[in-house]
This record gives structure tokens, C-alpha cells and sequence, in this order.
């Protein structure tokens, strides 16, 4: 891996590069991504934002990134040399299953549970199931191998983590070598660094992207779980940034917004607080123009990072940098750990937990796995000995990459076909139309039909 790959010959890999993103775009593994919502609604219980929506936005929001540090360094440079920033920034996610970080967590604590027994507990980590995934599905495999090598290095947040997934390790070596190659890039181009970060400078824009796209999705999203006067109230007793427009015109383009409760005051010295909860409090098209807003903000967060010297990119403006402090304040406060959002939540939480239940610690019907691969390799299993240690090791690293790829939409027709499959042992019959009745029933509904069943059987043995 050498940067003199670009200044050679570009050419040579960058149409490999688009055939790759447009490979990416259109793949099933990724387009799954939709069916995995960011956030529930109280009023709808339906998805707001998907993980399909924020990945192709951190993969914008990447590549715009390393294109502003790369100008702020000086014309001639260009950190995003190999051009894999847009496609590093959408695959950040591509190991998520269904309910994202709280499925991870679910997953992650059930599998320790069952295999705290065997001599290395195995684990589930999302972000090092981004590299199964794009092993399994091939998603980098028409670039060249030290390209290739450089966007797996620079999705490796956390090398420590690499001790849970050992089959993963040579992805330090990768790392050590990306970094090296950009802090070889810039010496040629006469800046000299000495990266400490333990990350790819590219692999810190994802991060940063990821970490912009949440600070204000999150608070977007909120308005279809809280009302505007409860956000506004919200936003004005945590919003301590002195921020005023001026300072993020600045940075990005915020086209002046007519607002009649505010008199006397130029929109250029409006603090973003003051703004924000104007809009709030608009009688028309207050939505979309909070979120317009608030996007606009997301690019402000992205062009506030600069490159130092030890090849970490740190705020420039503090006062913006304390502006997206708020935002996670507010997140952590009002959307993580909201109970409202608990709430909503959940029902879907019990059916992961029922589901990864079912299939990690009880003997599961093979027909529920739709995947010919791990069920072939399930079956294989079941023949060896019952005690085979060995067996009941690479059985639960199936289930897990089994219940790692899943959706929310998965996730529910399995708990309603693991709901049926139990009713009908203990009947000791299949039910007739069981297809229908699965497919066409919410998992309410469902419950109701089979207790009425239940019922009509037990008048008819009486």
C-alpha cells in the first residue's frame, strides 16, 4: 500500500471505485438497511428514519469532509486520494440488526450468557460486523487489494475490539499501514503529522460524520415523538451555545427566515438557540423549516474540524463545537433515555429478546431459518455428538450471524411463526391456513385468534 498509487495513475482504480458505490447502493445487504428504523413514533408506532437514509447520508457527509480538510490543507491536497470516503462512510453501518443499537446490545448480552461456558465467550459487536458482512457479500471485492485494504482500515473505530471477533485481526495490520501511507501522503505533499489517534484520518471523518448526522436527526426526529411546545421547552432550558447565525454563515449557508415574533433584533445576530425556537413557534411550515435548519447546522459541524499535528481533527470554532455538545445533551436526555421513548420501544425490545431467546437457548425449528447456508450448516451440526463442545461453539456463532442480518420486519414474523410453532405442539397439529394467519395478523391480532382457538377447543374437549 503506497500513496504513490494516486499520484501515479488515478485513473486506474477510480472507475473501480463508482462500479463499487453503485454496487453498494443497489446490493439486497444494504438496501435491507431500510427496514431498520432509527426511531419510532408515538402516534404511528412507524418508522421515521432508517438506517439506509443516515448511511447515505454519512457517506455524503465523509466524503464532504475529507474534501474541506483536504482544502484547508492547501489546493494541491487531497486526503480522499483513493476516493473510498463516500463508500466508507455508507458501510459504517452495514453490521447493524434489527433495532439497531438496542438489538446489539440484546444480542450481545444473550449470546455472552450462552457461551460463558466455552474458553472464549463469543460476542456480538455491530461495528465488527460490518466486516462480515462486506467479506460474506463480497461488497469491496472489485477493488484492489491495497485499496481495498484501506477502506476495511478505516472502518476500524476501536482496534481493542478486535479481541472479539479474532478471526479479524489482521485488520490491525491493515490499519497500521493506512495510517501510515497518509501520514506519507502529506509528507509529500509537505505536511508533516505523526498520527496518534489510532485511527485513519478518513476513518475520524466517518466517525465525526456519523456523530453530526446524529446530533441533529435526533432532535428532527423528536418532533414526532414530543410536541413543538415540548421540544422548544426542551431546547431552551439545554441549549447553553452563545452561537449566533453570523458565526455559522460562516461556515454554511442559513437563507434568512422571515420571523414575526421576534421584532427589533437583524437575523444575522440571532443566536441559533433564539432561532431555533422561533421556528418552533411558527404557525406554517414550522417543521420543515426547523428541519432545514437544523441540516444546514449538520454541514456547519462538519466544515468545524481542522487536522493537527498529532493527525486528529479537532473543533475550531468552540462555541460551535459547544452548540453540537448541546444537541448530544439533548439526545441523551430526551431520546435515549427518555422513558416516553422506552416506552414506545418496548414491545419491539421483548420481541428481539423472545426471538434471539428462542433460537440461542432452546432447540429451534430449522424451517424458521430462511438462509440455506446456515441451515445446511445447522443440519450438519445436529449430527454431531450432543456434548460436542466444539459444535455448540460454532452453532451459536451461526445463530449469531443468523440473528445479526435480521430486520425489524424479520423480527416480527418470527416471533408470530415461534408464537404458532408453540401452539401447535401443544395442540399436536399444524393449524390449517397458518400462512395466512401469520401473514395477515398484527402480532396483537394474532395473540387474539389463537387464545379464541384455544378457547373453542376447550368447550369442544368439554
Amino acid at each position: 500500500m503506497s500513496s504513490e498509487h494516486y499520484t501515479l495513475n488515478p485513473e486506474r482504480f477510480h472507475s473501480l471505485v463508482e462500479e463499487c458505490e453503485m454496487g453498494i447502493v443497489g446490493h439486497k445487504v444494504f438496501v435491507r438497511l431500510k427496514d431498520i428504523p432509527m426511531y419510532l413514533s408515538q402516534k404511528t408506532r412507524d418508522s421515521i428514519r432508517n438506517r439506509y437514509s443516515h448511511s447515505v447520508e454519512v457517506g455524503l457527509s465523509t466524503e464532504y469532509m475529507m474534501n474541506h480538510i483536504s482544502r484547508q490543507l492547501g489546493h494541491d491536497v487531497n486526503l480522499n486520494f483513493f476516493n473510498v470516503a463516500k463508500i466508507v462512510g455508507m458501510l459504517h453501518d452495514i453490521g447493524h440488526t434489527a433495532y439497531s443499537h438496542d438489538g446489539e446490545v440484546i444480542l450481545d448480552r444473550m449470546i455472552v450468557e450462552a457461551s460463558s461456558h466455552l474458553e472464549e465467550p463469543i460476542r456480538f459487536n455491530a461495528n465488527l460486523n460490518n466486516f462480515r458482512r462486506i467479506e460474506k457479500y463480497e461488497l469491496y471485492e472489485v477493488l484492489p487489494q491495497d485499496i481495498r485494504e484501506y477502506a476495511l482500515a478505516s472502518l476500524l473505530k476501536r482496534a481493542k475490539e478486535l479481541r472479539e471477533y479474532p478471526e479479524y485481526s489482521y485488520l490491525k495490520a491493515y490499519q497500521e499501514r493506512a495510517i501510515r501511507l497518509e501520514e506519507e501522503y502529506l509528507t509529500s505533499k509537505g505536511i508533516r503529522i505523526e498520527n496518534q489517534t489510532g485511527k485513519t484520518i478518513l476513518c475520524q471523518a466517518m466517525d465525526l460524520a456519523d456523530e453530526n448526522r446524529y446530533r441533529v436527526t435526533d432532535i428532527i426526529d423528536s418532533l414526532n415523538i414530543y410536541s413543538k411546545g415540548k421540544l422548544k421547552e426542551i431546547l431552551k432550558g439545554m441549549i447553553k451555545s452563545e452561537v449566533r447565525i453570523k458565526e455559522l454563515r460562516k461556515l454554511v449557508h442559513i437563507k434568512p427566515i422571515v420571523i414575526e415574533e421576534i421584532d427589533g433584533m437583524h437575523f444575522e445576530k440571532l443566536r441559533i438557540k433564539e432561532l431555533l425556537i422561533a421556528l418552533l413557534e411558527r404557525s406554517s411550515n414550522a417543521k420543515t423549516e426547523f428541519q432545514n435548519v437544523m441540516n444546514s447546522i449538520s454541514m456547519a459541524f462538519n466544515r468545524n474540524f481542522r487536522l493537527d499535528e498529532n493527525g486528529k481533527l479537532v473543533p475550531i470554532d468552540e462555541e460551535i463545537e459547544a452548540l453540537r455538545s448541546d444537541f448530544q445533551r439533548i439526545a441523551a436526555k430526551h431520546i435515549w433515555g427518555s422513558k416516553r421513548v422506552e416506552k414506545i420501544k418496548k414491545p419491539y425490545k421483548h420481541y428481539f429478546t423472545a426471538v434471539a431467546d428462542y433460537f440461542i437457548n432452546q432447540y429451534f425449528e430449522l424451517e424458521l431459518i430462511d438462509s440455506n447456508t446456515y441451515k445446511e450448516a445447522l443440519i450438519e451440526l445436529r449430527k454431531r455428538e450432543v456434548d460436542d463442545i466444539h459444535a455448540r461453539r460454532e452453532e451459536l456463532i451461526l445463530i449469531r450471524n443468523f440473528l445479526g442480518g435480521l430486520t425489524n420486519a424479520r423480527i416480527i414474523e418470527l416471533y408470530k411463526r415461534i408464537m404458532v410453532l408453540k401452539f401447535e405442539a401443544k395442540l399436536g397439529y399444524k393449524l390449517e391456513k397458518r400462512e395466512t394467519l401469520i401473514e395477515k395478523n398484527s402480532v396483537k391480532n394474532l395473540k387474539k385468534k389463537l387464545e379464541k382457538y384455544r378457547q373453542r377447543l376447550s368447550i369442544k374437549e368439554q
